[in-house]
């Protein structure tokens, strides 16, 4: 699956830069999903650990939210392909403007359907990543058709820009980012942007875009594969590392067999 460099173009880095997202529908075949969504399906009948060494399982209260199985990478074949995809990874580092991004971690977030579903709340993603420096970026891969009635993502644009702030639980039903802007007297005026597009298709958002999902309102599951990239110039900043790292020091880069460079700038 290793396909040639894909470049784009400055309009779209600009876009990037101004709104902290950007939409590239149909980036894989319907081929290419069909497998992913096989591989997910059976990780999951396996019963898969949601991190790699750890006993412990979602509360029922996250269950509702969504289904997370981290670093796929490591132990699944069929879904490695997808993280190291050479060409998610050039666009990724071209909208972070850096000379390299390396794998922070990977994860599929399948959210279940029915009336048990719940909104995924409206967060930012930096909050969680042990890093210095707010600059993370991740590539949200749409394994099934995507919609506001299955729980597409939606991004409220320019948010950003705010950077980041505290983290919101996802199992404690209706908490907000907004909550924190409301205690510091902001209010925002801009109107969500639903991320809708076919399987296949790929939405690229700042760590700290502010971003949500409503409830799975079908029967069928909806199915989503991230790959969380690292710029070259973000440091460690000591917390836990979900890709299982021992030996990243503070105060430095990321590195190691944990934190592989996905893409290099050529010179």
């Amino acid at each position: 699956m290793n396909r040639p460099a894909t470049s784009v173009t400055t309009q779209q880095i600009q876009l990037y830069r101004d709104q902290g997202y950007l939409q590239l529908p149909h980036l894989f075949s319907s081929e290419e999903m069909d497998a992913l969504r096989a591989a997910l399906d059976h990780i999951i009948e396996q019963g898969r650990a949601r991190v790699l060494g750890e006993d412990r399982e979602h509360d029922e209260d996250f269950k509702q939210v969504f289904l997370q199985l981290v670093n796929l990478w490591v132990d699944q074949p069929e879904v490695r392909s997808f993280t190291f995809d050479r060409r998610l990874a050039d666009i990724a580092r071209q909208l972070a403007e850096c000379r390299a991004v390396l794998l922070h971690h990977d994860q599929a977030l399948i959210k279940p359907g029915g009336d048990w579903s719940r909104a995924t709340n409206w967060h930012q993603d930096a909050p969680y990543y042990p890093m210095q420096q707010s600059d993370a970026l991740s590539a949200w891969i749409a394994v099934d058709d995507v919609s506001t009635e299955n729980g597409c993502l939606q991004f409220l644009p320019g948010s950003h820009r705010f950077g980041s702030l505290e983290l919101v639980p996802f199992d404690v039903e209706g908490a907000s980012i907004f909550d924190q802007l409301a205690q510091q007297g902001v209010t925002l005026d801009a109107a969500p942007v639903s991320m809708a597009m076919a399987a296949g298709g790929v939405s690229f958002h700042h760590g700290c875009l502010f971003h949500y999902a409503s409830p799975n309102r079908t029967e069928r599951p909806r199915r989503a594969f991230t790959i969380i990239y690292t710029p070259d110039h973000v440091t460690y900043d000591g917390g836990w590392d979900p890709a299982g790292a021992t030996d990243l020091e503070v105060g430095e880069p990321f590195s190691g067999p944990q934190h592989p460079v996905l893409s290099v700038a050529r010179r």
